[in-house]
């Protein structure tokens, strides 16, 4: 059955005419059945977003901003705000793989092109602004909140 779904889900996405909530659902859909259960279920806010993770290299806590409040990374000051602020690097879409390639080509295909552009800043490289280390902030983020799973499937024993 699952395998059916995942088939018509693929078969709908190469439609034209698709509504863009209808190109959304299908396109988490996607990411859900290839086990990409973080993106599947994340926010694309790229007007008004923050995703917080963990420098890989110093382990402080990073916020980043894509949207229209800048696109960059900062230490989050409960007083302050965001502070030590450091620009993103845009991904090439060109240079993109894996699943970052499928999900840029698939928003452009679908003409979800505020996701297609968000992307390339999700993908793209910030630096912490306590170590100066560059990393991905999409690979960071799915590091950090993907669900791991066991090795009997998907979901851990006693469920969610």
């Amino acid at each position: 059955m699952i395998a059916e779904l995942r088939q018509m889900a693929a078969r709908r996405l190469t439609d034209s005419n698709l509504l863009p909530a209808t190109a959304m659902a299908l396109f988490r859909a996607q990411l859900a059945f290839a086990g990409a259960t973080v993106w599947s279920l994340a926010e694309y806010d790229f007007d008004d977003g923050f995703y917080r993770v963990e420098c890989p290299h110093c382990h402080i806590g990073v916020t980043v901003a894509i949207g229209i409040y800048g696109r960059y990374s900062a230490q989050r000051d409960w007083d302050r705000g965001d502070i030590h602020r450091r620009p993103l690097t845009q991904a090439d879409p060109g240079n993109l793989d894996g699943l970052a390639a499928w999900m840029h080509t698939m928003a452009r295909h679908l003409g979800l092109t505020p996701l297609a552009e968000g992307l390339t800043w999700l993908f793209g490289r910030a630096e912490c602004p306590a170590c100066a280390s560059s990393f991905v902030i999409g690979d960071q983020y799915a590091t950090e909140n993907e669900p791991h799973h066991s090795s009997d499937g998907p979901i851990p024993p006693g469920g969610w």
